[in-house]
């Protein structure tokens, strides 16, 4: 099948191979980046919290790093009171949010260009092919039946061979900002109540 594809990029569907190939070189550059940012982004919620806490009962804020998690649980520890500061953890929170979920929603939308860039070049194939039927001459018939059926399936096989990766990677990288949206929340609520309660102290 590999050959077959290869093959279909000096053949009639040789502009909607190239096109999807381009689709899948943005698509692979923008898995590996996010994947990267995201491995980046990870903090230990639990590390911080304690650090959070250790710093409130002795009166020395902790030394945050460059995460979004860290960089929220800085914004709320720059206010002078746990209100302030859980306002501007959630201002924080939504930047972040941004910075976290940045350019993964373009991997669904590759998914659904390769798929129709992959249909056009069906009908494609499939015009050329039924084209083959008029006044021809046999010979010419069928290597015209024969070009359009194949510009139509390698054109359909190569858009489902980028779609389906795309939309897989778009699943799994999704599911890992949600985890750490979720994390920043909890850890922002953690930090909140233990602010509050050091102002009762």
């Amino acid at each position: 099948m590999l050959r077959y594809l290869i093959d279909a990029f000096s053949g009639p569907a040789a502009g909607f191979m190239y096109a999807l190939l381009a689709v899948m070189a943005f698509a692979l550059a923008v898995m590996v980046e996010r994947a990267a940012m995201l491995l980046r982004f990870r903090a230990d919620g639990a590390s911080v919290v304690k650090r959070v806490e250790d710093g409130l009962r002795s009166g020395t804020l902790p030394a945050l790093g460059t995460t979004p998690l860290e960089e929220v649980v800085a914004a709320g520890l720059a206010q002078p009171t746990a209100e302030l500061g859980w306002d501007a953890m959630s201002a924080a929170a939504v930047e972040a949010e941004d910075r976290i979920r940045h350019r993964i929603p373009y991997l669904s939308a590759v998914a659904s260009i390769a798929t129709m860039l992959g249909l056009f070049g069906t009908v494609y194939g499939l015009i050329v092919a039924f084209g083959a039927l008029g006044d021809v001459a046999a010979a010419q018939r069928a290597a015209a039946l024969s070009e359009g059926s194949s510009t139509a399936m390698a054109t359909t096989a190569f858009g489902l061979f980028v779609a389906i990766p795309a939309l897989a990677a778009h699943s799994f990288l999704d599911g890992q900002a949600r985890r750490l949206l979720a994390a920043i929340e909890a850890v922002a609520g953690r930090v909140h109540v233990a602010r509050k309660a050091a102002e009762r102290a």
